[in-house]
This record gives C-alpha cells, sequence and structure tokens, in this order.
C-alpha cells in the first residue's frame, strides 16, 4: 500500500463513546499508512478504553500541547476526532474550549488546518434537533464522516472510510471542483435467466483509480459491475450490469471535466432466452457486436478522456503500436495499455504501458499503486500542460 500520509501527523482526539475501543485499530491503521498519530483523551474515554491501551500504541499529547500542535507552527497536520460524542461535537460547534480535545479542535480551525469529525452515539441522540443544528453548523468548518445508522444506534465509520478522508485531507487538490467519470469491472450479458457471458475482469484498477481521483479532490461517478460500497460525499457509484446498461449511465453523466474508461464491456451481446436452454443437445449461440462505448461517448463529448487496451501475447513493441494507434483514433488523452497473459486481468497487480503526448512509461506493482502513478503522469503531462474542459 502506498504511504499517502507518510511525513503527516495526525492528531487523534478520543471521546467517551463507546466506539472508543476501536481507535487501537484505527491509529495503527493510520500508522501503517505513514502517519505520526498523537492522540488525547477525554476523562470519559479512558474509563472505556484506558490510557495505556493508546498509549502502548501511539504518543499521547500532553496538556497545554494545542500550541505545540496547532499554534503558529504548529506540527500537526490534521486533528480527527474519532469517536466524536455529541457533545464534544457541540461544544465546538459553539466555540467552547472547555477540555483538551475541544481546545486543540478550536485551535486547529484557527490555524486553518483540517479538521475531521467521526460521531458516534444513540441514533436518537444524533437525531436530537438541538444535536442535528450543532452538526450543521460545524459542517460548515469541518469534514463530517458520517455515522452508519444501524440497530437503533449512530455507529463509527469503518476504518477504512475514516483513513481515506484524512488521505483526502492532506492530498493535492489538482481536481478539486473537477467532474471525473470513470467505468470499471466487466459486463454480463445474459444467455439466460441463469448464464452469462463475461470476462476476468476485477474492476480493481478502474476502482482503485476513482478512489485516487476522489483523493485528489474530485466529485467522482464511478459506472461499474463491481462497486467498492464506501460511502464518501462526492463518490456516486452506479451499478450497471450489460454493456447497454454502462452505456446509457455513462450518456447519462456527460458532460464531465474527465471521462476514464477503464472497464472491460462485451464485445458482444446476445438476445437473452426467457427460460433455461436445456443441455442434453449442442447449443449454437448467434453472438452481435456490442456498442463501443469510448466511441459513442466520443459523438457527444470532446473533452478529456484516458482509455484502456488490453492484449494478449504481443510484444512490448507491438504494445505500443497499439496503444499509440487508439490514442490517434479515439482522440485520447491518455492510453493506458497492458499484456493480459502476463499480469493484469483479474490480479492485484499489474504492469501497464502508459502512453501520453510526450510520454511512454512501464509502471508495474499493486494495481493501487499503479492508479496512483497513473494519475500522477496524467497530472504532469495532461492536465498541468494543456487543461480541457468539457
Amino acid at each position: 500500500m502506498p504511504k499517502r500520509l507518510e511525513g503527516k501527523c495526525i492528531v487523534l482526539g478520543i471521546t467517551g463513546s463507546l466506539a472508543a475501543v476501536e481507535c487501537v485499530k484505527l491509529i495503527r491503521e493510520l500508522q501503517r499508512r505513514g502517519a505520526r498519530v498523537i492522540a488525547v483523551m477525554s476523562e470519559n474515554a479512558e474509563k472505556i478504553i484506558g490510557k495505556a491501551a493508546i498509549e502502548f500504541v501511539a504518543e499521547l499529547a500532553g496538556e497545554g500541547d494545542h500550541v505545540k500542535l496547532f499554534g503558529k507552527d504548529g506540527i500537526a497536520d490534521v486533528m480527527l476526532i474519532a469517536p466524536a460524542t455529541a457533545n464534544t461535537i457541540s461544544k465546538v460547534a459553539c466555540g467552547i474550549a472547555d477540555s483538551e480535545i475541544t481546545t486543540m479542535a478550536l485551535t486547529a480551525l484557527g490555524s486553518k488546518k483540517p479538521v475531521i469529525v467521526a460521531p458516534a452515539m444513540h441514533g436518537s441522540m444524533f437525531e436530537s434537533p438541538f444535536f442535528t443544528e450543532n452538526l450543521e453548523k460545524l459542517e460548515k468548518l469541518c469534514t463530517i464522516v458520517m455515522p452508519r445508522l444501524e440497530e437503533g444506534k449512530a455507529k463509527l465509520a469503518d476504518i477504512e472510510t475514516i483513513c481515506l478522508h484524512v488521505e483526502r485531507c492532506v492530498a493535492s487538490k489538482e481536481f478539486r471542483g473537477m467532474k471525473v467519470v470513470i467505468t470499471s469491472g466487466p459486463t454480463y450479458e445474459f444467455i439466460d435467466p441463469i448464464r452469462f457471458i463475461s470476462n476476468r475482469s476485477s474492476g480493481k484498477m478502474g476502482a482503485n483509480l476513482a478512489i485516487e481521483f476522489w483523493r485528489r479532490g474530485a466529485k467522482v461517478v464511478h459506472i461499474t459491475s463491481k462497486p467498492t460500497g464506501l460511502k464518501l460525499p462526492d463518490f456516486e457509484e452506479i451499478n450497471v450490469t450489460s454493456v447497454s446498461d454502462m452505456l446509457r449511465a455513462c450518456l447519462s453523466e456527460i458532460p464531465c471535466d474527465l471521462f476514464v474508461s477503464a472497464a472491460a464491456p462485451a464485445d458482444f451481446t446476445i438476445e437473452m432466452e426467457e427460460s433455461k436452454i436445456k443441455t442434453a443437445e449442442e447449443l449454437t449461440l448467434k453472438l452481435k457486436a456490442s456498442p463501443k462505448i469510448l466511441w459513442e461517448v466520443r459523438k457527444i463529448y470532446d473533452g478529456a478522456v484516458i482509455g484502456f487496451k488490453a492484449e494478449t501475447g504481443v510484444s512490448e513493441e507491438k504494445l505500443y503500436e497499439i496503444a499509440y494507434e487508439k490514442m490517434l483514433h479515439d482522440r485520447l488523452d491518455m492510453v493506458v495499455a497492458n499484456d493480459v497473459l502476463t499480469k493484469g486481468m483479474g490480479t492485484p497487480d499489474t504492469k501497464v504501458l502508459v502512453i501520453t503526448a510526450g510520454r511512454k512509461a512501464w509502471i508495474e506493482g499493486m494495481k493501487e499503486d499503479v492508479a496512483s502513478k497513473i494519475v500522477d503522469i496524467y497530472v504532469e503531462d495532461c492536465l498541468c500542460s494543456s487543461p480541457r474542459q468539457a
């Protein structure tokens, strides 16, 4: 995993919610992503989890450290309050600094440092009109990681979601204010109610690209048959099945600032039988060509596009020729190509050739890392040099 929080200092405020028991896991995950974590606990939090448990995995802030951490030239980058009780949220919203955590938060806001708040409490308290008013007030100043409303409780968001919000706060914001539409995964063309034609695409590369664009400030629309299930602001997932579903969804989201065609839609479709086909005898299927999603998008959209090209059993030189021809034919800003017999389709890692008007580069590694490098190249070669808007 890329250490996207390398060199960053995260102050974790732990308040007296029962969800405080999740904080050891949260701290470990932030550290795994490269962060230095300094914790500050409320008295009620210490009763729930104990100071010794947190001290074992993280540094503990001392009294008066709000100036050192969030004052002028403070060393901290982000204030994260997780879990955040209704009491703490309401006090910060009203500018009350009567504890180490609220003092840290108000000092961070005064220094224009990002503050992230992840509420956790009983469901009725979360829906109280007084609390709702305070949360809305805080939303204008902080990033709120909304809880999961389950079993009558507002449960702390999952650790992955919280960490992604932290990463977004410290990431570069090249795509702030931009809409990025990205497709991923295979499509399923049904032969009968239980059988279909598809391929080995896992959708992992497209999903990782969608998350990476979101990290860097984009409003992302992820059109896929393999949704991540992430509940993030400015991150919409449209679940599709067939190539016609995917095409309709893509056309409905145009215009945008960048279209990323990372899916592996079926090249052929078939007219589905209404009932299960009997298998006692040989069967001949009549396939018809599917519409090319990128070509159909290009009929109504002249903005920036990243295209993907999968081949099998070709040399590196031939793969470059095919990718370059695709870039010219489809008027692409960037092409990402690979030989799926080497690695890439359905695997957690990949090796891809990335070409732009001024670059030819090979990237190899886990798909999450490769996705980050692809976006880096797009920023350097396409976005910064000649940004194109839809």
